[in-house]
């Protein structure tokens, strides 16, 4: 466990990160690069760049991000939340904006570098985002609906998209993309946050009108938390919607903290103790909570502690640098326990959000 060992837990997770395959789904390594420049590392930042120079390398003539020739979007199933709706949404589709997460550390390594190929591929993920079709109510859809012959939003999608245009945005000074993140934000909160509880739901399918999966899954209101205050964070304070977003942040928060277990985990279905403890949603909340009171925006004697807490909890099921008790992808109620890039990445995030 984590306090058999001296080296801090982060570095040792870092360490554990380099020794995971990274070649899987985009979704996942974007979010392990950015949890490599958390850590920050020399070894970190040069693995992090030969990820990022790879997915450069090898992004498509349409503008998508990637880590090879080709690689498919794969269905995972593991329970029976998932009806035939979900099989059509993602079987066999290119994913519409899980590779935009690439485009984190795309953009990072522009501002590192000022070199122009990095600001450029950023450019070509946005434009290509931007060519998708919508739904009727403007949300981008998180598989293309040109191949998956449906449109869907999915919750993970703000935290893929919403941050990339708040910073592409300050890159290439192109204050439309703030709109478009403000924006894709509020519609998928529109179709997936519940107005009773304040939580978010996985998936909204535009037609026919229906969640195939609807709990209020850890990770997916980590998404939302966490892609709302980095929003915020580059978020221009006179934008006719800053305002607006920081109710949102505020009063999911609320939502979240009384239901952070005494353990100081949160658990698989946050408003559900009969499901699992579970790490990634819990490191998610601490990061967000973290980088919440760091932007003034929450207050730091009700949330510091809950960020703590949930910090420490993680720590004691890291394991030799692995990252435990993480749900596999996609989520929801059925995801088994597992050790995942993705869990790495955030245990990262969150470490260094509370430095």
């Amino acid at each position: 466990m984590a306090s058999e060992n001296s080296t801090p837990p982060e570095v040792r997770a870092a360490s554990h990160l380099r020794t995971l395959d990274l070649d899987g789904k985009s979704w996942i390594t974007g979010v392990a690069i950015n949890g490599l420049l958390a850590e920050g590392s020399e070894e970190s930042i040069e693995l992090a760049r030969e990820l990022v120079d790879r997915a450069v390398a090898t992004q498509d003539d349409d503008g998508q991000l990637g880590y090879g020739p080709s690689y498919p979007i794969e269905v995972f199933s593991h329970g029976r939340e998932y009806e035939a709706s979900w099989e059509l949404t993602v079987k066999k589709c290119m994913n519409a904006n899980n590779t935009t997460a690439i485009g984190h550390g795309v953009l990072d390594f522009y501002e590192r570098t000022g070199d122009t190929q990095y600001l450029d591929a950023a450019r070509n993920e946005y434009e290509w985002l931007m060519s998708v079709e919508r739904t009727a109510t403007g949300g981008i859809p998180h598989h293309d609906p040109e191949v998956a012959g449906i449109k869907s939003l999915w919750i993970d999608s703000v935290y893929m998209m919403c941050p990339f245009f708040s910073r592409y945005a300050e890159a290439a000074d192109e204050r439309a993309a703030h709109d478009e993140a403000v924006e894709q934000y509020e519609v998928h909160a529109e179709h997936l946050r519940d107005p009773r509880t304040g939580l978010f739901r996985h998936i909204w399918v535009e037609e026919p009108d229906h969640y195939p999966q609807g709990t209020f899954w850890a990770r997916g209101n980590g998404w939302a938390a966490t892609a709302a205050v980095e929003i915020l964070d580059r978020l221009p304070a006179d934008h006719d919607q800053h305002d607006a977003l920081v109710e949102q942040f505020r009063g999911h928060c609320e939502s979240l903290l009384p239901l952070q277990d005494g353990s100081g985990f949160w658990h698989n279905l946050v408003d559900d103790p009969n499901t699992p403890l579970e790490s990634s949603g819990t490191l998610m909340f601490a990061y967000a909570f973290n980088r919440g009171i760091e932007l003034g925006l929450l207050d730091e004697a009700q949330y510091g502690q809950a960020a703590a807490d949930a910090l420490d909890a993680v720590t004691r099921v890291v394991d030799g640098g692995a990252v435990g008790r993480v749900a596999g992808p996609p989520g929801g109620p059925e995801a088994p326990l597992t050790v995942t890039p993705y869990g790495q990445g955030w245990y990262l995030m969150a470490a260094d959000s509370a430095r």
